[in-house]
């Protein structure tokens, strides 16, 4: 891990690809589309650099982590504490459906009032048919604002809002039959602390709740109608995690995920196991990363990536993540996850 650069700053795609969508009135699997769409994107990890890890942030000192207290994470050597992080990521399904996700970030350390990091996302979809042959088209929005603080020697906290307005479409050889608007509303609060020399912990909580507006055209005995549904997604996710720094910009890492989606459809619980590690090519200039996600239900997806430092004011970072979504690979089948990343200091 480059050490002496500011790092991505947030995770995008947490929440950001997860408003509720209650869009057909059929059985997919177990659990609804609406539910097993934002538990799936839930796994996902927006920065290269904490993608290629497997998902495991909850104890990284670097603010790509999607623990808001990390921004605020002193770094003895870093020589400038501003900077802006563009990003793009492409998500690849079997099926054909493509989702591309443009991002920018800026990191503003405010001094004794901690460090504020603004952010943005645009997450547009290709139209693509799914497995049941329907068209899918996804478009949404990211916004958040987050903030962490030092509170003093090894320890530190903070905490993030963002929201995400979003429209799912399906239609049947060029017509609509669903669509579902609403937004996503997400908080988020974290902690980190110095264990020892080489031994990091952090905790992260997250709550979110998704109200959605779905339309489904139906076909009755006067024709075809609109039924119109109203649902809301409610998410609690708690993540903790250790890193141990195994020897000079080395790092293994490894998070407990626990979480709970409810909707009207039931309730889905997960249990992941993320665990990454880095380790330094060229000391303070290339790092090797790898990782997977350990799933109770039996999913590995696996990781890779590649960090570059080209200068004290600039990194790039990329990752690659396989199969990061399997709980909606009824629909999209397998999915190939490609993270670009850089960052600008100043």
């Amino acid at each position: 891990m480059v050490k002496w650069l500011p790092r991505r700053h947030f995770c995008l795609v947490a929440l950001a690809l997860a408003p509720a969508t209650t869009l057909l009135a059929r059985d997919l699997d177990r659990f609804d589309f609406s539910l097993r769409f934002p538990a799936a994107i839930s796994r996902f990890a927006s920065y290269a650099d904490v993608a290629a890890l497997g998902n495991a942030q909850a104890a990284s000192e670097w603010s790509s982590s999607n623990n808001p207290a990390s921004a605020a994470w002193p770094h003895a050597s870093l020589k400038y504490s501003n900077s802006l992080a563009p990003q793009f990521t492409t998500l690849r399904f079997r099926e054909g459906t493509n989702l591309y996700v443009f991002a920018e970030a800026l990191t503003l350390n405010m001094a004794d009032y901690g460090v504020l990091l603004p952010a943005a996302a645009q997450i547009r979809s290709n139209h693509e048919r799914d497995s049941d042959g329907l068209g899918f088209q996804f478009d949404a929005d990211y916004f958040q604002l987050q903030w962490g603080k030092l509170l003093g020697k090894g320890w530190a906290v903070g905490a993030n809002f963002n929201v995400t307005p979003s429209d799912t479409r399906f239609d049947l050889d060029g017509t609509r039959i669903a669509r579902s608007r609403g937004e996503s509303y997400d908080f988020r609060l974290g902690a980190l602390h110095q264990l020892s020399r080489d031994l990091r912990a952090g905790l992260i909580f997250d709550y979110g709740f998704a109200p959605a507006r779905s339309d489904l055209l139906v076909l009755s005995a006067l024709g075809v109608t609109s039924l119109r549904t109203e649902d809301t997604t409610h998410q609690v996710l708690l993540r903790p995690g250790i890193t141990w720094e195994y020897a000079k910009g080395c790092t293994l890492n490894l998070d407990y995920q626990a979480g709970v989606f409810i909707n009207s459809t039931g309730t889905l619980w997960v249990h992941r196991f993320p665990i990454g590690i880095e380790h330094s090519l060229i000391k303070d200039i290339l790092f090797v990363r790898g990782g997977v996600t350990i799933d109770t239900r039996g999913e590995v997806p696996l990781t890779t990536g590649l960090g570059l430092a080209l200068s004290n004011r600039a990194s790039v970072d990329v990752a690659y993540q396989y199969n990061m979504f399997p709980e909606i690979r009824r629909e999209f089948g397998s999915a190939h996850t490609f993270v670009v990343s850089v960052g600008v200091a100043f």
